[in-house]
């Protein structure tokens, strides 16, 4: 009887350590997350339109190239929302295995965004683990540079931006982000081959990015903010 007595208040006790360490999971007030988070990242920037006759697109999209690398710095005004400041470089040029003039043409982008952190906001966050969801889109300015001897150095331009970023937590300040964006400038001058674009196609252009890349959480708190236990 004393066996049983005392087996089962081990039990008992383990059964209230457990539910006490439950209730003291810890729930970090926002003020004190870590709300500033550095991205780096590399992949595939695409120019989709306008192109001169006889010249291409440089690759096929879902290549595996890296010509695009990118750094931007993410600052959350509250568990959901957000705002991005990046800067990114790309190169386009013809691949040799196709049959488009040569050409090549430099990038420079600057991009501000506002950020949505979509499993907060549709509250999935707990089903998800140590995935999430994040949202972004803004204005981008950008700089071609053609090699055109022909042409001015540059053409200046602003666009629209939109994309949608996957993250898989693998640390608890860090994260593996996948990224897709899509970018429609105006009064674009020049083509993705670095001529001078047609007036009949409205000046207008659009690209795609992929990329793949990591972020980091800065701050005092253990925990990605991200995925932290908010109030």
């Amino acid at each position: 009887m004393k066996k049983v007595i005392v087996i089962a208040l081990l039990v008992l006790s383990t059964i209230s350590v457990q539910s006490q360490e439950n209730n003291d999971k810890k729930v970090t007030p926002f003020l004190d997350t870590n709300k500033l988070i550095i991205e780096f990242s590399t992949g595939q920037a695409k120019g989709i339109s306008p192109y001169t006759s006889k010249y291409y697109d440089s690759h096929k999209f879902g290549t595996l190239i890296f010509n695009s690398i990118n750094i931007g710095a993410r600052y959350m005004m509250s568990p959901k929302f957000g705002t991005k400041l990046d800067f990114g470089f790309f190169t386009l040029n013809n691949n040799p295995e196709n049959i488009s003039l040569p050409f090549e043409l430099d990038v420079f982008t600057v991009g501000l965004q506002g950020v949505v952190n979509a499993s907060r906001m549709y509250d999935i966050q707990k089903s998800l683990g140590k995935f999430n969801l994040l949202l972004h889109g803004g204005l981008q300015m950008s700089q071609l540079k053609s090699y055109n001897p022909n042409l001015p150095k540059v053409d200046n331009n602003l666009g629209l931006m939109f994309g949608f970023s996957p993250e898989f937590r693998f640390s608890k300040r860090a994260s593996f982000l996948c990224d897709l964006t899509l970018v429609k400038n105006f009064k674009q001058f020049y083509t993705w081959d670095g001529n001078l674009a047609d007036r009949s196609i409205n000046q207008t252009g659009f690209s795609v990015y992929t990329s793949l890349g990591l972020t980091f959480s800065i701050g005092k708190d253990k925990v990605h903010c991200d995925w932290d236990e908010i109030k």
